[in-house]
């Protein structure tokens, strides 16, 4: 029996691949230079010898010249391979982060600080949320409680996110919860039902 594709699944052969709608396969079978990894469904290409032949200077240098040119179809691209390979974008990326933490944070640092009408933008945007989720009989005192007691290390979640998509909660004490920054960040605006 077969898992969903959008489980934690990675397909055997091509064919299944393209059938579910992916891009990517993996066999465990070593590729012609040695390398264990997912190939592509198009191709049969490992993952890693395609990377290599791409960091070429020529064919580097022709895929911006194309990227320059074709920017609107580059980025629908890009969003329809993200959409149908959706749960191995997003390990990919959390693997990224393990390993560049320091990297990702200070790369977005330095973006914010450039665009610095945009971090007001989403700080605004942050206390309007809990302003607005906020009900006159929420305990004010207990939230600032809890705020003013969070262990180092950890950071106030809101166990029903402010702004999920599907559902959202209130800033209430009860939908408050310390949770590792680590986890937090993972975590995002999502319900996580447990």
């Amino acid at each position: 029996m077969f898992v969903t594709a959008d489980q934690d699944y990675m397909p055997l052969t091509s064919t299944e691949a393209k059938r579910l709608g992916l891009s990517m396969y993996f066999t465990g079978v070593p590729c012609k230079n040695n390398h264990v990894t997912s190939r592509y469904a198009s191709s049969s290409e490992c993952f890693f010898c395609r990377k290599d032949k791409n960091q070429s200077v020529a064919v580097r240098e022709k895929q911006i010249a194309w990227a320059l040119k074709n920017n609107e179809q580059r980025s629908a691209v890009g969003k329809k391979r993200y959409e149908r390979n959706k749960v191995w974008q997003q390990l990919r990326t959390q693997a990224k982060w393990v390993v560049n933490k320091e990297k990702v944070t200070d790369t977005n640092n330095r973006w914010l600080d450039k665009h610095t009408g945009m971090r007001a933008f989403y700080a605004t945007k942050r206390r309007a949320a809990k302003k607005h989720r906020t009900p006159a009989w929420a305990s004010l005192e207990a939230i600032k409680t809890i705020y003013a007691n969070c262990p180092e290390g950890y950071h106030v979640d809101h166990v029903i996110p402010l702004q999920g998509k599907l559902v959202s909660g209130l800033h209430i004490e009860s939908n408050l919860q310390y949770l590792p920054a680590s986890e937090n960040a993972k975590k995002f605006n999502k319900y996580q039902i447990t």
